[in-house]
Protein backbone atom coordinates (compact mmCIF):
# COMPACT_ATOMS: atom_id res chain seq x y z
CA UNK A 1 0.00 0.00 0.00
CA UNK A 2 1.00 3.64 -0.60
CA UNK A 3 3.75 2.74 -3.08
CA UNK A 4 5.00 6.34 -3.16
CA UNK A 5 6.26 5.94 0.42
CA UNK A 6 9.99 5.32 0.19
CA UNK A 7 11.24 6.28 3.66
CA UNK A 8 10.38 4.43 6.86
CA UNK A 9 12.58 6.33 9.28
CA UNK A 10 13.19 9.90 10.38
CA UNK A 11 16.25 11.61 11.86
CA UNK A 12 13.94 13.06 14.52
CA UNK A 13 12.75 9.64 15.67
CA UNK A 14 14.88 6.94 17.34
CA UNK A 15 13.69 3.38 16.70
CA UNK A 16 13.64 0.80 19.50
CA UNK A 17 12.15 -2.66 19.73
CA UNK A 18 8.45 -3.09 20.32
CA UNK A 19 6.91 -5.60 22.72
CA UNK A 20 4.73 -8.17 20.94
CA UNK A 21 1.75 -7.37 23.18
CA UNK A 22 2.07 -3.59 22.94
CA UNK A 23 -1.11 -2.25 21.37
CA UNK A 24 -1.26 -0.55 17.97
CA UNK A 25 -4.18 1.58 16.80
CA UNK A 26 -4.71 2.05 13.06
CA UNK A 27 -7.44 3.28 10.74
CA UNK A 28 -8.17 1.15 7.69
CA UNK A 29 -9.51 3.65 5.14
CA UNK A 30 -11.79 2.12 2.53
CA UNK A 31 -11.58 3.14 -1.11
CA UNK A 32 -14.29 5.16 -2.81
CA UNK A 33 -14.74 4.92 -6.54
CA UNK A 34 -13.46 7.89 -8.53
CA UNK A 35 -16.93 8.47 -9.94
CA UNK A 36 -18.46 8.76 -6.47
CA UNK A 37 -15.72 11.09 -5.18
CA UNK A 38 -16.34 13.28 -8.22
CA UNK A 39 -20.06 13.21 -7.42
CA UNK A 40 -19.31 14.38 -3.87
CA UNK A 41 -17.18 17.21 -5.24
CA UNK A 42 -20.02 18.28 -7.55
CA UNK A 43 -22.52 18.25 -4.69
CA UNK A 44 -20.08 20.22 -2.53
CA UNK A 45 -19.72 22.91 -5.17
CA UNK A 46 -23.46 22.97 -5.82
CA UNK A 47 -24.41 23.69 -2.21
CA UNK A 48 -21.49 26.14 -1.81
CA UNK A 49 -22.08 28.28 -4.93
CA UNK A 50 -24.19 31.39 -4.21
CA UNK A 51 -25.44 31.27 -7.82
CA UNK A 52 -26.82 27.75 -7.42
CA UNK A 53 -30.50 27.12 -6.54
CA UNK A 54 -29.17 24.54 -4.05
CA UNK A 55 -26.92 27.06 -2.28
CA UNK A 56 -27.02 26.35 1.46
CA UNK A 57 -28.92 23.06 1.09
CA UNK A 58 -26.15 21.21 2.85
CA UNK A 59 -25.97 17.43 2.93
CA UNK A 60 -26.68 15.26 5.94
CA UNK A 61 -24.45 12.35 6.95
CA UNK A 62 -26.84 9.96 5.22
CA UNK A 63 -26.77 12.14 2.10
CA UNK A 64 -22.98 11.97 1.99
CA UNK A 65 -23.07 8.21 2.48
CA UNK A 66 -25.54 7.90 -0.38
CA UNK A 67 -23.37 9.98 -2.70
CA UNK A 68 -20.21 8.02 -1.88
CA UNK A 69 -22.21 4.78 -2.23
CA UNK A 70 -19.69 2.46 -0.63
CA UNK A 71 -20.95 -1.10 -1.16
CA UNK A 72 -21.61 -2.82 2.19
CA UNK A 73 -20.01 -5.95 0.73
CA UNK A 74 -16.68 -4.12 0.62
CA UNK A 75 -16.92 -3.05 4.24
CA UNK A 76 -17.99 -6.52 5.33
CA UNK A 77 -15.16 -8.21 3.45
CA UNK A 78 -12.59 -5.99 5.16
CA UNK A 79 -14.24 -6.50 8.54
CA UNK A 80 -14.24 -10.28 8.08
CA UNK A 81 -10.55 -10.21 7.30
CA UNK A 82 -9.77 -8.03 10.31
CA UNK A 83 -11.78 -10.28 12.63
CA UNK A 84 -9.67 -13.25 11.55
CA UNK A 85 -6.88 -11.74 13.68
CA UNK A 86 -6.64 -11.37 17.43
CA UNK A 87 -7.89 -7.80 17.78
CA UNK A 88 -8.60 -5.83 20.95
CA UNK A 89 -11.29 -3.61 19.46
CA UNK A 90 -12.82 -2.88 16.05
CA UNK A 91 -15.17 -0.01 15.23
CA UNK A 92 -16.55 1.60 12.08
CA UNK A 93 -17.08 5.33 11.64
CA UNK A 94 -20.35 7.11 10.87
CA UNK A 95 -19.86 6.83 7.12
CA UNK A 96 -18.82 3.19 7.13
CA UNK A 97 -15.60 3.98 5.27
CA UNK A 98 -13.05 3.96 8.11
CA UNK A 99 -12.47 0.94 10.32
CA UNK A 100 -10.51 1.65 13.49
CA UNK A 101 -8.59 -1.35 14.79
CA UNK A 102 -6.65 -1.82 18.02
CA UNK A 103 -4.52 -4.95 18.25
CA UNK A 104 -1.21 -6.27 19.62
CA UNK A 105 1.90 -5.25 17.68
CA UNK A 106 2.59 -8.87 16.70
CA UNK A 107 -0.88 -9.17 15.18
CA UNK A 108 -0.53 -5.82 13.39
CA UNK A 109 2.78 -6.90 11.87
CA UNK A 110 1.10 -10.07 10.63
CA UNK A 111 -2.07 -8.36 9.38
CA UNK A 112 -0.10 -5.82 7.33
CA UNK A 113 2.92 -7.99 6.44
CA UNK A 114 5.45 -5.55 7.81
CA UNK A 115 7.77 -4.98 10.76
CA UNK A 116 7.14 -2.49 13.54
CA UNK A 117 9.24 -0.52 16.00
CA UNK A 118 8.66 1.95 18.78
CA UNK A 119 9.97 5.38 17.78
CA UNK A 120 10.80 8.05 20.37
CA UNK A 121 11.25 11.68 19.40
CA UNK A 122 14.94 12.51 19.72
CA UNK A 123 14.33 16.14 20.71
CA UNK A 124 11.48 15.67 23.15
CA UNK A 125 12.22 16.88 26.70
CA UNK A 126 12.52 14.08 29.23
CA UNK A 127 9.11 14.83 30.74
CA UNK A 128 7.51 14.41 27.30
CA UNK A 129 9.24 11.22 26.13
CA UNK A 130 6.25 9.00 26.82
CA UNK A 131 3.79 11.31 25.04
CA UNK A 132 6.18 11.59 22.08
CA UNK A 133 6.49 7.89 21.34
CA UNK A 134 4.78 6.14 18.42
CA UNK A 135 4.76 2.70 16.85
CA UNK A 136 5.46 2.76 13.11
CA UNK A 137 6.34 0.37 10.29
CA UNK A 138 10.01 0.14 9.34
CA UNK A 139 9.34 -1.24 5.85
CA UNK A 140 6.47 -1.23 3.30
CA UNK A 141 3.12 -2.51 4.50
CA UNK A 142 0.59 -4.62 2.64
CA UNK A 143 -3.00 -5.81 2.87
CA UNK A 144 -4.28 -9.20 1.77
CA UNK A 145 -5.04 -9.62 -1.94
CA UNK A 146 -8.72 -10.34 -1.31
CA UNK A 147 -9.32 -6.92 0.31
CA UNK A 148 -6.69 -4.81 -1.50
CA UNK A 149 -9.23 -3.48 -4.07
CA UNK A 150 -11.33 -2.11 -1.21
CA UNK A 151 -8.62 -0.33 0.83
CA UNK A 152 -7.17 3.11 0.12
CA UNK A 153 -4.54 3.22 2.88
CA UNK A 154 -3.93 2.34 6.51
CA UNK A 155 -3.45 5.44 8.63
CA UNK A 156 -1.19 5.07 11.65
CA UNK A 157 1.56 2.89 10.17
CA UNK A 158 3.92 5.14 8.21
CA UNK A 159 3.44 8.84 9.07
CA UNK A 160 5.46 10.44 11.87
CA UNK A 161 3.90 13.31 13.83
CA UNK A 162 5.58 16.66 13.18
CA UNK A 163 6.57 17.88 16.63
CA UNK A 164 8.57 21.06 17.07
CA UNK A 165 10.67 21.96 20.10
CA UNK A 166 11.92 25.45 19.36
CA UNK A 167 11.22 28.93 20.70
CA UNK A 168 7.98 30.50 19.57
CA UNK A 169 8.05 33.93 17.96
CA UNK A 170 7.24 35.82 21.12
CA UNK A 171 8.66 38.46 23.40
CA UNK A 172 10.15 41.93 23.46
CA UNK A 173 11.83 41.42 20.07
CA UNK A 174 8.39 41.74 18.50
CA UNK A 175 7.40 44.92 20.33
CA UNK A 176 7.20 47.96 18.02
CA UNK A 177 9.40 50.92 18.98
CA UNK A 178 7.79 53.75 20.91
CA UNK A 179 5.20 55.47 18.76
CA UNK A 180 3.67 58.85 19.45
CA UNK A 181 -0.05 58.74 20.04
CA UNK A 182 -0.42 55.13 21.19
CA UNK A 183 -1.87 56.16 24.53
CA UNK A 184 -5.63 55.74 24.47
CA UNK A 185 -5.60 54.18 20.99
CA UNK A 186 -6.63 50.67 19.96
CA UNK A 187 -2.95 49.70 20.24
CA UNK A 188 -3.13 50.59 23.93
CA UNK A 189 -6.43 48.77 24.58
CA UNK A 190 -4.92 45.78 26.41
CA UNK A 191 -2.79 47.81 28.80
CA UNK A 192 0.84 48.86 28.92
CA UNK A 193 2.09 45.26 28.69
CA UNK A 194 0.59 45.10 25.18
CA UNK A 195 1.18 48.66 24.04
CA UNK A 196 1.98 48.66 20.32
CA UNK A 197 0.68 45.15 19.72
CA UNK A 198 -2.35 44.10 17.69
CA UNK A 199 -5.35 43.63 19.98
CA UNK A 200 -9.02 42.71 19.51
CA UNK A 201 -9.82 46.44 19.33
CA UNK A 202 -7.21 46.92 16.60
CA UNK A 203 -8.79 44.13 14.60
CA UNK A 204 -12.31 45.47 15.11
CA UNK A 205 -11.22 48.90 13.88
CA UNK A 206 -9.34 47.44 10.92
CA UNK A 207 -12.06 45.07 9.73
CA UNK A 208 -15.24 46.70 10.99
CA UNK A 209 -16.84 43.85 12.96
CA UNK A 210 -18.51 43.91 16.37
CA UNK A 211 -18.09 40.85 18.64
CA UNK A 212 -21.37 39.06 19.25
CA UNK A 213 -22.96 39.66 22.66
CA UNK A 214 -24.25 36.69 24.65
CA UNK A 215 -27.86 37.75 24.19
CA UNK A 216 -27.40 37.85 20.40
CA UNK A 217 -25.88 34.41 19.80
CA UNK A 218 -28.12 32.45 17.46
CA UNK A 219 -29.05 29.07 18.88
CA UNK A 220 -26.78 26.37 17.49
CA UNK A 221 -24.07 28.66 16.14
CA UNK A 222 -20.61 27.39 17.12
CA UNK A 223 -16.96 27.60 16.09
CA UNK A 224 -13.88 25.49 16.79
CA UNK A 225 -10.09 25.40 16.73
CA UNK A 226 -7.83 22.35 16.50
CA UNK A 227 -4.74 21.89 18.66
CA UNK A 228 -1.94 19.33 18.64
CA UNK A 229 1.52 18.69 20.08
CA UNK A 230 0.87 19.36 23.78
CA UNK A 231 -0.74 22.71 22.99
CA UNK A 232 -3.24 22.99 25.82
CA UNK A 233 -4.93 26.03 27.39
CA UNK A 234 -5.68 27.34 30.86
CA UNK A 235 -8.28 29.57 32.50
CA UNK A 236 -5.71 31.86 34.15
CA UNK A 237 -4.29 33.08 30.85
CA UNK A 238 -7.69 33.42 29.20
CA UNK A 239 -8.98 35.43 32.18
CA UNK A 240 -5.88 37.62 32.17
CA UNK A 241 -6.35 38.36 28.48
CA UNK A 242 -10.06 39.10 28.91
CA UNK A 243 -9.40 41.43 31.84
CA UNK A 244 -6.44 43.25 30.28
CA UNK A 245 -8.33 43.87 27.03
CA UNK A 246 -11.59 44.75 28.75
CA UNK A 247 -13.57 42.25 26.69
CA UNK A 248 -17.34 42.39 27.16
CA UNK A 249 -17.51 38.66 26.51
CA UNK A 250 -14.79 36.71 28.37
CA UNK A 251 -12.54 34.25 26.57
CA UNK A 252 -13.66 30.78 27.54
CA UNK A 253 -13.98 27.33 25.99
CA UNK A 254 -17.46 25.85 25.87
CA UNK A 255 -16.51 22.30 24.88
CA UNK A 256 -13.30 20.29 24.79
CA UNK A 257 -12.89 17.24 22.58
CA UNK A 258 -9.78 15.18 23.29
CA UNK A 259 -8.73 16.43 26.71
CA UNK A 260 -6.79 19.33 28.23
CA UNK A 261 -3.86 19.62 30.64
CA UNK A 262 -3.85 23.25 31.83
CA UNK A 263 -0.96 22.64 34.24
CA UNK A 264 1.33 22.34 31.20
CA UNK A 265 0.79 26.03 30.41
CA UNK A 266 3.22 27.12 33.12
CA UNK A 267 6.18 25.30 31.53
CA UNK A 268 7.94 28.16 29.74
CA UNK A 269 7.29 30.22 26.63
CA UNK A 270 6.61 27.31 24.28
CA UNK A 271 3.87 25.79 26.41
CA UNK A 272 0.36 26.53 25.19
CA UNK A 273 1.28 29.68 23.23
CA UNK A 274 -0.14 28.35 19.94
CA UNK A 275 -3.45 27.27 21.43
CA UNK A 276 -3.81 30.44 23.51
CA UNK A 277 -3.22 32.55 20.40
CA UNK A 278 -5.97 30.65 18.56
CA UNK A 279 -8.42 30.75 21.47
CA UNK A 280 -7.83 34.31 22.61
CA UNK A 281 -8.26 35.75 19.12
CA UNK A 282 -11.10 33.72 17.67
CA UNK A 283 -13.02 34.64 20.86
CA UNK A 284 -11.71 38.19 20.87
CA UNK A 285 -13.23 38.57 17.40
CA UNK A 286 -16.43 36.51 17.63
CA UNK A 287 -17.36 37.32 21.23
CA UNK A 288 -19.90 35.03 22.88
CA UNK A 289 -20.25 32.51 20.05
CA UNK A 290 -19.47 29.16 21.76
CA UNK A 291 -15.99 27.79 21.10
CA UNK A 292 -14.98 24.13 20.90
CA UNK A 293 -11.39 22.93 21.09
CA UNK A 294 -10.39 19.69 19.41
CA UNK A 295 -7.18 18.24 20.81
CA UNK A 296 -5.02 15.39 19.54
CA UNK A 297 -1.77 14.32 21.17
CA UNK A 298 -0.29 13.51 17.77
CA UNK A 299 -0.21 15.64 14.66
CA UNK A 300 -2.59 13.93 12.27
CA UNK A 301 -4.77 16.33 10.32
CA UNK A 302 -6.48 13.31 8.83
CA UNK A 303 -7.50 12.06 12.28
CA UNK A 304 -8.79 15.53 13.14
CA UNK A 305 -10.86 15.73 9.93
CA UNK A 306 -12.35 12.30 10.61
CA UNK A 307 -13.18 13.37 14.16
CA UNK A 308 -15.01 16.47 12.90
CA UNK A 309 -16.93 14.48 10.29
CA UNK A 310 -17.98 11.86 12.82
CA UNK A 311 -19.65 14.58 14.88
CA UNK A 312 -23.41 14.54 14.29
CA UNK A 313 -23.45 18.35 14.34
CA UNK A 314 -19.91 19.78 14.01
CA UNK A 315 -19.21 23.45 14.67
CA UNK A 316 -19.93 25.42 11.52
CA UNK A 317 -16.50 27.14 11.46
CA UNK A 318 -13.24 25.25 12.05
CA UNK A 319 -9.86 27.02 12.23
CA UNK A 320 -6.57 25.09 12.09
CA UNK A 321 -3.17 26.75 12.47
CA UNK A 322 -1.09 23.71 11.52
CA UNK A 323 0.30 22.21 8.31
CA UNK A 324 3.42 21.11 6.45
CA UNK A 325 4.79 21.29 2.92
CA UNK A 326 3.21 19.09 0.27
CA UNK A 327 6.64 17.54 -0.24
CA UNK A 328 6.71 16.60 3.45
CA UNK A 329 3.50 14.57 3.18
CA UNK A 330 4.21 10.86 3.15
CA UNK A 331 2.20 10.09 0.03
CA UNK A 332 -0.18 11.56 -2.53
CA UNK A 333 -2.68 8.90 -1.47
CA UNK A 334 -2.71 10.45 1.99
CA UNK A 335 -3.40 13.95 0.66
CA UNK A 336 -6.20 12.82 -1.65
CA UNK A 337 -7.77 10.73 1.10
CA UNK A 338 -7.65 13.71 3.47
CA UNK A 339 -9.24 15.83 0.74
CA UNK A 340 -12.24 13.50 0.73
CA UNK A 341 -12.70 14.28 4.42
CA UNK A 342 -12.53 18.02 3.67
CA UNK A 343 -15.18 17.57 0.98
CA UNK A 344 -17.44 15.73 3.42
CA UNK A 345 -17.17 18.57 5.91
CA UNK A 346 -17.81 21.28 3.33
CA UNK A 347 -20.79 19.44 1.86
CA UNK A 348 -22.30 19.29 5.35
CA UNK A 349 -21.98 23.08 5.77
CA UNK A 350 -18.70 23.30 7.68
CA UNK A 351 -16.22 26.10 6.85
CA UNK A 352 -12.65 24.77 7.20
CA UNK A 353 -9.88 27.39 7.38
CA UNK A 354 -6.14 26.71 7.49
CA UNK A 355 -3.19 29.02 8.10
CA UNK A 356 -1.10 29.33 4.93
CA UNK A 357 2.27 28.97 6.66
CA UNK A 358 5.02 31.27 7.93
CA UNK A 359 7.96 30.66 5.59
CA UNK A 360 6.79 32.44 2.45
CA UNK A 361 6.99 30.61 -0.86
CA UNK A 362 9.79 28.38 0.40
CA UNK A 363 7.80 26.57 3.06
CA UNK A 364 9.25 24.55 5.90
CA UNK A 365 11.66 22.84 3.49
CA UNK A 366 13.38 26.17 2.78
CA UNK A 367 15.34 26.73 -0.41
CA UNK A 368 16.21 23.04 -0.68
CA UNK A 369 15.95 21.96 -4.30
CA UNK A 370 15.78 25.52 -5.54
CA UNK A 371 11.97 25.47 -5.95
CA UNK A 372 9.02 26.84 -4.01
CA UNK A 373 7.35 24.45 -1.54
CA UNK A 374 3.55 24.79 -1.34
CA UNK A 375 1.73 23.94 1.87
CA UNK A 376 -0.72 21.17 2.68
CA UNK A 377 -3.53 21.45 3.61
CA UNK A 378 -3.50 25.16 2.72
CA UNK A 379 -3.11 24.31 -0.99
CA UNK A 380 -5.99 21.84 -0.92
CA UNK A 381 -8.85 23.05 -3.16
CA UNK A 382 -11.39 22.13 -0.47
CA UNK A 383 -10.24 24.40 2.38
CA UNK A 384 -9.94 28.15 2.79
CA UNK A 385 -6.31 29.20 3.18
CA UNK A 386 -5.53 32.34 5.21
CA UNK A 387 -2.38 34.38 4.62
CA UNK A 388 -0.79 37.15 6.70
CA UNK A 389 -0.41 40.91 6.29
CA UNK A 390 1.12 43.88 8.10
CA UNK A 391 -0.02 47.46 8.46
CA UNK A 392 1.66 49.49 5.73
CA UNK A 393 2.56 52.08 8.36
CA UNK A 394 3.52 50.74 11.75
CA UNK A 395 0.87 51.29 14.42
CA UNK A 396 -1.49 53.03 12.01
CA UNK A 397 -4.78 51.25 11.30
CA UNK A 398 -5.43 51.49 7.60
CA UNK A 399 -3.77 50.26 4.45
CA UNK A 400 -2.09 46.85 4.70
CA UNK A 401 0.79 45.24 2.87
CA UNK A 402 1.74 41.60 2.52
CA UNK A 403 3.96 39.93 5.11
CA UNK A 404 7.16 38.59 3.56
CA UNK A 405 6.86 35.28 5.46
CA UNK A 406 3.22 34.59 4.58
CA UNK A 407 2.79 31.23 2.85
CA UNK A 408 1.41 31.29 -0.66
CA UNK A 409 1.91 30.06 -4.20
CA UNK A 410 0.65 27.21 -6.35
CA UNK A 411 0.12 23.55 -5.51
CA UNK A 412 2.32 20.86 -7.01
CA UNK A 413 -0.41 18.28 -6.40
CA UNK A 414 -3.84 19.82 -7.05
CA UNK A 415 -5.13 21.50 -10.20
CA UNK A 416 -6.67 24.97 -10.36
CA UNK A 417 -10.32 24.67 -9.23
CA UNK A 418 -13.02 26.31 -11.31
CA UNK A 419 -14.02 28.75 -8.59
CA UNK A 420 -10.66 30.57 -8.81
CA UNK A 421 -9.70 29.94 -12.46
CA UNK A 422 -10.50 33.46 -13.67
CA UNK A 423 -8.78 35.13 -10.70
CA UNK A 424 -5.62 33.06 -11.16
CA UNK A 425 -5.57 33.69 -14.91
CA UNK A 426 -5.90 37.44 -14.37
CA UNK A 427 -3.03 37.47 -11.91
CA UNK A 428 -0.75 35.53 -14.23
CA UNK A 429 -1.45 37.83 -17.17
CA UNK A 430 -0.98 41.07 -15.25
CA UNK A 431 1.68 40.41 -12.60
CA UNK A 432 5.44 40.06 -12.90
CA UNK A 433 6.01 36.39 -12.15
CA UNK A 434 9.03 34.50 -10.75
CA UNK A 435 10.91 32.16 -13.04
CA UNK A 436 8.54 29.42 -14.23
CA UNK A 437 10.93 26.70 -13.02
CA UNK A 438 10.19 27.65 -9.41
CA UNK A 439 6.49 26.75 -9.31
CA UNK A 440 3.72 24.72 -10.95
CA UNK A 441 1.82 26.91 -13.38
CA UNK A 442 -1.24 24.61 -13.40
CA UNK A 443 -1.59 24.28 -9.62
CA UNK A 444 -4.28 25.51 -7.24
CA UNK A 445 -3.39 29.00 -6.02
CA UNK A 446 -3.41 29.97 -2.34
CA UNK A 447 -4.11 31.72 0.02
CA UNK A 448 -7.73 32.66 -0.55
CA UNK A 449 -7.94 35.51 1.98
CA UNK A 450 -5.68 37.07 4.60
CA UNK A 451 -5.57 39.06 7.83
CA UNK A 452 -2.94 40.71 10.00
CA UNK A 453 -0.24 38.23 10.92
CA UNK A 454 3.18 39.84 10.50
CA UNK A 455 5.68 41.32 12.91
CA UNK A 456 5.15 45.04 12.39
CA UNK A 457 2.45 44.98 15.08
CA UNK A 458 2.52 41.47 16.53
CA UNK A 459 -0.48 40.05 18.41
CA UNK A 460 -0.72 40.56 22.16
CA UNK A 461 -1.12 37.16 23.86
CA UNK A 462 -1.45 36.25 27.53
CA UNK A 463 0.54 33.10 28.35
CA UNK A 464 2.55 31.38 31.07
CA UNK A 465 -0.15 30.10 33.42
CA UNK A 466 -0.72 31.54 36.87
CA UNK A 467 0.71 35.06 36.97
CA UNK A 468 0.29 35.44 33.20
CA UNK A 469 2.81 37.24 31.05
CA UNK A 470 2.06 39.20 27.90
CA UNK A 471 4.06 39.08 24.68
CA UNK A 472 3.85 39.56 20.96
CA UNK A 473 3.21 36.63 18.62
CA UNK A 474 3.39 36.72 14.82
CA UNK A 475 2.22 34.30 12.15
CA UNK A 476 -0.65 33.14 9.99
CA UNK A 477 -1.57 31.12 13.09
CA UNK A 478 -3.08 34.43 14.19
CA UNK A 479 -4.61 35.28 10.82
CA UNK A 480 -6.65 32.07 10.52
CA UNK A 481 -8.61 32.32 13.81
CA UNK A 482 -9.29 36.01 13.12
CA UNK A 483 -10.85 35.31 9.71
CA UNK A 484 -12.66 32.30 11.19
CA UNK A 485 -14.11 34.55 13.89
CA UNK A 486 -15.38 37.00 11.27
CA UNK A 487 -17.14 34.22 9.38
CA UNK A 488 -18.60 32.89 12.63
CA UNK A 489 -20.19 36.34 13.12
CA UNK A 490 -21.51 36.23 9.54
CA UNK A 491 -22.98 32.78 10.21
CA UNK A 492 -24.69 34.25 13.24
CA UNK A 493 -26.41 36.80 11.00
CA UNK A 494 -27.50 34.17 8.47
CA UNK A 495 -28.75 31.71 11.07
CA UNK A 496 -30.68 34.45 12.91
CA UNK A 497 -32.74 35.08 9.77
CA UNK A 498 -33.38 31.40 9.09
CA UNK A 499 -30.61 30.99 6.57
CA UNK A 500 -27.97 28.27 6.40
CA UNK A 501 -24.36 28.50 7.53
CA UNK A 502 -21.98 29.63 4.80
CA UNK A 503 -20.27 26.23 4.61
CA UNK A 504 -17.39 25.83 2.15
CA UNK A 505 -16.38 29.46 1.68
CA UNK A 506 -14.28 29.64 -1.47
CA UNK A 507 -16.99 29.99 -4.15
CA UNK A 508 -18.56 32.81 -2.07
CA UNK A 509 -15.17 34.46 -1.54
CA UNK A 510 -14.19 34.57 -5.21
CA UNK A 511 -17.65 35.77 -6.28
CA UNK A 512 -17.48 38.56 -3.68
CA UNK A 513 -13.84 39.60 -3.86
CA UNK A 514 -14.89 43.24 -3.66
CA UNK A 515 -16.13 42.59 -0.12
CA UNK A 516 -12.51 42.30 1.00
CA UNK A 517 -9.83 44.97 1.42
CA UNK A 518 -7.51 44.45 -1.52
CA UNK A 519 -3.81 44.29 -0.57
CA UNK A 520 -1.63 45.29 -3.50
CA UNK A 521 1.91 45.71 -2.17
CA UNK A 522 4.61 43.40 -0.88
CA UNK A 523 6.11 40.02 -1.72
CA UNK A 524 6.28 36.64 0.07
CA UNK A 525 9.90 35.82 -0.65
CA UNK A 526 10.62 35.19 3.07
CA UNK A 527 13.65 37.46 2.86
CA UNK A 528 15.24 35.56 -0.04
CA UNK A 529 15.20 38.69 -2.16
CA UNK A 530 17.59 37.45 -4.82
CA UNK A 531 15.51 34.31 -5.37
CA UNK A 532 12.13 35.97 -5.57
CA UNK A 533 8.60 35.23 -4.50
CA UNK A 534 5.20 36.37 -5.68
CA UNK A 535 4.14 40.01 -5.71
CA UNK A 536 0.85 41.20 -4.28
CA UNK A 537 -1.33 42.84 -6.92
CA UNK A 538 -4.77 44.24 -7.59
CA UNK A 539 -7.36 41.48 -7.19
CA UNK A 540 -6.43 37.99 -6.09
CA UNK A 541 -2.75 37.15 -5.66
CA UNK A 542 -0.81 34.16 -4.22
CA UNK A 543 0.36 36.32 -1.31
CA UNK A 544 -2.79 37.77 0.26
CA UNK A 545 -5.60 36.07 -1.69
CA UNK A 546 -8.48 38.47 -2.40
CA UNK A 547 -7.51 40.53 0.66
CA UNK A 548 -8.58 41.09 4.26
CA UNK A 549 -12.17 41.10 5.61
CA UNK A 550 -14.38 44.16 5.22
CA UNK A 551 -17.20 43.23 7.54
CA UNK A 552 -19.72 45.82 6.38
CA UNK A 553 -19.41 44.68 2.77
CA UNK A 554 -19.41 41.00 3.73
CA UNK A 555 -22.59 41.37 5.74
CA UNK A 556 -24.31 42.88 2.71
CA UNK A 557 -22.92 40.14 0.46
CA UNK A 558 -24.32 37.26 2.52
Amino acid sequence: MEPSVKTFSSPNWKATSVATDEEVKVHVVLKHGEFHVKQLEERLMDVSDPRSPDYGNHLSVSDVKQVLDLPPAHTNAVLDHIHSFNTTSVSTNTYGDIITVTLPASEAASMFSTSLSVHEHAKAPGSMKESHSVIRATEPYHVADEIAPYVSLVEGLVRFPKFEFKPTRIGEAYRPPAFEGLEGSEFDSCGSSCSGFTTPDVLAAAYGFTPVAAADVTDGNRMAVAEFQNQYYDDADMEAFSDACGLDEPVEVATNVGGNKPSRCGFGVQACIESLLDIEYIKGVAGAIPLEVYYSGTFSLYDWAVQVNDDDAPAQVQSVSYGNDEIQQTSDEYMFTTNTEFMKAGARGVSVLFASGDQGVWGRSGTTGGIFHPDFPAASPYVTAVGGTDFATKSVIGEETSWADSGGGFSNTFDIPDYQADAVATYKTTATLPDSSLYNNTGRGYPDVSALGGQVNSYCVAYGGKGSKFGGVAGTSASSPVVAGVFAILNNVRLATGGAALGFLNPFIYQNADAFNDVTTGNNNAGQRTKGGFDAAEGWDPVTGVGTPNYAKLEKAI
